[in-house]
């Protein structure tokens, strides 16, 4: 395979000047200036001055003379109308702009000490600051005492109201009105509570509105109920992500539906069992898995035939599967959730049924939720030798220390055990 990178070519230029040298070496003329001695003489000014007057004129006291006719008894050696005022006027609130000082142009008005225009600008500077963190102090403090005393208060209201027995009735009751809509005016559904969070609630509920788009409207709801018919004897799945794709049908632009029934064979690994004779847990970044795929694509068909049928027998001729091997899979990363049967799983899978099935698989209408117990990144397993003279890392597994995988292998279709099934009842 062909491959480009970036080299920078560099180039030094050189100019040759072509020209013939000259005939002979330039020669230094000795040129006489008196600038420097003419221009410092003492009567260059008196000189110039002499003979260029100056175009305004001036008085004795070189300044330039003013027109006093228009101002009211200059000529009667009254010049109180040239003097100041005092006091001076008060100060027009249009014109306070213009006594600010050249420097502060352009700056926002500093009030109190920092606005005084005696202090210097280190001290300004610091008067500012100091300033800022008190006001900033006193009010973060304050808005936190606030919400504290907030926080305190509706947690005292919520802890009375959850203990509340009619409340919890009340919250009961609406769960099964929910779960079953027509039967909900029926039987103790239908008694009456006294409970205004539970009304608002209820309100909002019907009135619901997207959190961040408040112009979408629901068009359908589902009521979102565990399902543990469906749920394996391990308590949860476990989703697998494909870091390329698993079959060359895939990596043209089509769909291989073998995917869908594919099947995952954990690999025993000498390194996992030591460590499984130990306390210490094994690693998840160094598991394996044995990949493999129905044998043709109407091989898959038929085993999402033979689930889709829960009424049909299963000990049938054609419940047998053939499966074929594809490769050996590496963990890239793999995450484990530890809460994933608790009250706040980390994920869920979610199913809609629309209940249009009801009579065959005994699911109405609802969103049924299916926890998440581990998310793996896989990758194809590269093959790993023994090389002569070297010394391997010891969370390295060779291939000479793994079983062979199965190159097929035959799957039958059966119902759970009474042990698998008391597995699978410990996590209601």
């Amino acid at each position: 395979s062909s491959s480009s990178y970036r080299q920078d070519y560099i180039v030094r230029i050189r100019y040759h000047n072509t020209l013939p040298p000259p005939l002979a070496p330039p020669k230094l003329l000795d040129i006489p200036n008196h600038a420097f001695a003419h221009y410092t003489d003492p009567s260059f000014i008196t000189r110039i001055a002499r003979s260029m007057p100056p175009t305004i004129e001036v008085d004795s006291e070189l300044g330039m003379p003013l027109d006093l006719h228009h101002t009211p008894s200059v000529f009667d050696n009254d010049d109180t109308v040239l003097r100041a005022l005092i006091p001076p006027p008060p100060t027009d609130p249009k014109d306070r702009a213009l006594l600010r000082p050249a420097a502060s142009l352009g700056k926002p008005l500093s009030r109190g000490i920092s606005g005084g225009s005696t202090v210097s600008f280190l001290r300004r500077t610091e008067y500012i600051s100091a300033e800022q963190s008190k006001s900033s102090f006193a009010s973060a403090s304050q808005k936190a005492q606030s919400q504290a005393a907030l926080q305190q208060r509706r947690a005292a209201k919520k802890a009375e109201e959850d203990s509340d027995p009619v409340r919890i009735l009340a919250a009961t009751m609406r769960g099964f009105d929910t779960a079953n809509p027509e039967t909900k005016d029926s039987g103790a559904g239908g008694m009456q509570f006294n409970d205004p969070a539970a009304t608002n609630a209820e309100r909002n509920w019907r009135e619901c509105r997207h959190p961040t788009k408040p112009h979408l409207r629901p068009v359908e709801t589902f009521a979102l109920l565990p399902h543990i018919q469906g749920t394996s004897d391990i308590g949860g799945y476990m989703v697998f992500k494909f870091s390329t794709g698993p079959t060359d049908t895939q990596e043209k632009g089509k769909r291989d539906e073998r995917v869908d029934s594919g099947i995952f064979m954990p690999v025993q690994t000498p390194a996992l069992e030591d460590e499984q004779s130990t306390t210490t847990p094994s690693d998840p970044s160094r598991e394996l898995f044995d990949y493999y795929l129905p044998i043709a694509p109407t091989t898959a068909t038929a085993i999402k035939r033979k689930f889709q049928d829960l009424d049909g027998e299963l000990d049938t001729p054609d419940n047998d599967f053939p499966f074929k091997y594809v490769r050996r899979y590496e963990t890239k990363s793999c995450i484990k959730y530890e809460n994933a049967h608790t009250a706040n799983p980390e994920e869920l899978a979610i199913v809609f049924r629309d209940g249009k099935n009801k009579d065959q698989d005994g699911l109405q209408k609802a969103a049924y939720f299916y926890p998440i117990i581990a998310r793996y990144s896989i990758r194809p397993r590269r093959k790993v030798v023994k090389i002569a003279g070297m010394s391997q890392p010891k969370d390295v597994v060779l291939d000479e220390d793994l079983e062979p995988p199965a190159e097929a292998m035959r799957v039958r279709v059966r119902e759970l055990n009474e042990a698998e099934k008391g597995r699978r009842e410990e996590f209601r």
